[in-house]
């Protein structure tokens, strides 16, 4: 052979020989092309609107060749537009942005891609990353100016107030004054309390457009925050010149009004707002709910609440809202007949709105018809799927009643309900328990279980009452009505007092610390055990909770006179049970009180 064919031979060897080692020690090539065919698989699947299968190739595509920004930003997109809870936590949403940032450094002139990036990377608190884009896409596309607007509420976010500003200026400089823009430039200046600044800017709204009332209003509500109530009203007033039926002039005149105590001029405005045409059904509906709850807890006379609510039920005579609205107006008077007369037409007219039949529950049980309430939840039945709540209702309103079995029965379907295969006739053991139940359920299962305990109590039923008071207090032993029911009753009963005394105090940890009831039955426990003057010091307690509260039973006064008696305070004994008889004149109790008032005179 001859020596120039065996050179050739010899480079051709080496660079096939090289090819190989190449191809079987970086296989980036061959890598390259099969994340290529996934990548434009995803595209294809994505235009035609199967996302899920659009991702696996995305992803496929930079399992295969990580380098590949392409597949990589598309993954990463997909990633942060899925509402998948796993993609949303802050950990992956920062996976997906440092997946997309290799392409939009690697191609800045892709305007939407780094846009949208920028936007992401704001949206997740990374601000320096999105401003560093947003910039650098601004100084590369000038004209679209939409990036300052994005620009300006990454700098405050930053906390860089003055750049803020001038990026809005400048768009305002580009593309003129606009009502949105000045409404965003007064929105900045107010989060930095600075308010004469803000003012400043909506002045310059009023004088872009005086006949817009809207603005009027803005520049009255400017002068509320600064104290100035003298202009406050007088741009109001301005505004409801400009345009007599608008609306929000009316609400802002009302408001200003009920701020100043001007309770006639508060409802002529409220009464105009209601007729006006500016507002949807539901608005008028929240505006009287407002008026309405401003009257009840200022406790006003509610005849000027009733005059205005004729006002929406005229106008909408038959709309299960305003019937709504009227329930919950007459129960918020303490009329419940009234107020489950009017929720029992909302049903007529809605037979299947399941909220309506716990409403009218609710008021019944409320309004002491405990055996209308069971008849409504038999309605309910042929209309809706009840939900536990109602459920609860159901069993609280039987045990009311004094269906005490019936009670239990309902109660433990709800246990069998919320935690299946727990058993509800016997003392649980913590094997019993199971390790799915949420923190909330097995609160939840623990105050039903206490309301069996409160049912077969009832029934004398002595040792399977304590039998789920334990079950309420082995599932959380925090219960405080169940240490309170479970403490009243074994002392009553005369069981362990100690052991009482112990869970009595503990259901005053917290946020119990001064549940007039709890504390009746603390010092009542105390009582019995023979401490009366500490006994008196935490009736005394309970009774002034009650006063303050206007929330007065007569067995804490009972209960006051038994212990002031036995400290030797024999007047103010008397002076207890016989309060405790003006509450409740017929209770059961009444002929042992009179007798005890009897023997102390």
């Amino acid at each position: 052979m001859r020596k120039g064919s065996l050179i050739f031979m010899t480079f051709l060897i080496a660079v096939i020989t090289a090819g190989i080692a190449a191809s079987g020690s970086d296989p980036r090539g061959a890598n390259r092309d099969k994340a290529r065919y996934y990548y434009l698989e995803g595209l294809r699947h994505q235009v035609e609107g199967r996302d899920a299968q659009a991702y696996e190739y995305y992803k496929r595509a930079h399992l295969l060749d990580s380098s590949y920004t392409e597949a990589a930003s598309a993954l990463g997109s997909m990633r942060l537009a899925a509402r998948l809870d796993t993609l949303q936590s802050r950990p992956e949403l920062l996976r997906s942005l440092r997946l997309m940032k290799p392409f939009v450094d690697e191609y800045p002139d892709d305007y939407n891609e780094s846009l949208y990036y920028a936007f992401m990377a704001s949206r997740i608190d990374t601000t320096p990353e999105a401003i560093r884009v947003f910039e650098r896409t601004y100084s590369r596309n000038p004209a679209q100016t939409v990036i300052l607007i994005h620009l300006s509420d990454a700098y405050m976010a930053r906390g860089d107030y003055e750049k803020a500003l001038e990026a809005l200026d400048k768009y305002e400089t580009i593309e003129g004054k606009s009502p949105q823009l000045t409404m965003k430039k007064i929105s900045f200046r107010i989060s930095r309390r600075d308010t004469v600044g803000a003012l400043a800017e909506t002045t310059s709204l009023v004088e872009y457009n005086p006949r817009e009332p809207a603005y009027r209003i803005l520049k009255g509500n400017m002068f509320e925050v600064m104290g100035r109530k003298d202009s406050t009203l007088a741009y109001y007033k301005e505004a409801e010149r400009l345009n007599p039926d608008y609306g929000a002039a009316k609400l802002a005149l009302a408001d200003y009004y009920r701020q100043e105590g001007d309770s006639a001029a508060y409802d002529e405005k409220t009464y105009e707002a209601l007729l006006s045409e500016d507002f949807e059904l539901e608005q008028k509906i929240g505006l009287l709910a407002d008026y309405l709850q401003t009257l009840i807890n200022d406790k006003m006379n509610t005849a000027r609440g009733d005059s205005l609510f004729n006002v929406l039920r005229r106008q909408y005579p038959h709309e299960p809202g305003v019937i709504d609205l009227a329930a919950r107006y007459s129960a918020a008077k303490g009329d419940y007949k009234d107020a489950a007369d009017e929720i029992s037409y909302a049903i007529d007219l809605s037979p299947t709105e399941e909220k309506y039949y716990g409403q009218l529950m609710n008021y019944q049980i409320a309004g002491d018809m405990p055996e209308e309430a069971m008849k409504t939840y038999r309605e309910a039945l042929k209309h809706i799927k009840p939900t536990v709540n109602i459920k609860v209702m159901y069993a609280s309103a039987a045990q009311m009643a004094d269906s005490n079995m019936e009670a239990v029965e309902a109660y433990r379907d709800i246990i069998r309900e919320l935690a299946p295969g727990l058993p509800v006739e016997r003392k649980l053991e913590p094997r019993d328990v199971p390790a799915s139940l949420s923190y909330e359920d097995l609160q939840r299962v623990s105050q039903i279980f206490t309301g069996i305990g409160d049912a077969l109590y009832k029934e004398k039923q002595l040792d399977s009452t304590f039998m789920n008071y334990d079950n309420a207090l082995l599932l959380f032993p925090d219960n405080a009505m169940a240490l309170n029911n479970y403490a009243y009753f074994l002392v009553e009963s005369g069981g362990d007092i100690d052991r009482a005394a112990e869970m009595s105090e503990k259901s005053l940890e917290g946020e119990e610390s001064e549940n007039p009831t709890f504390l009746d039955t603390y010092a009542w426990i105390l009582f019995k055990k023979g401490e009366t003057a500490e006994a008196k010091k935490y009736q005394a307690l309970a009774i002034e909770i009650s006063e303050r509260e206007d929330d007065l039973s007569s067995e804490l006064f009972d209960h006051y006179g038994d212990i002031l008696f036995a400290n030797g305070d024999r007047e103010e004994a008397v002076e207890n049970w016989e309060r405790a008889l003006e509450i409740e004149p017929d209770s059961e109790n009444a002929p042992a009180i009179k007798k005890k008032i009897k023997d102390a005179k």
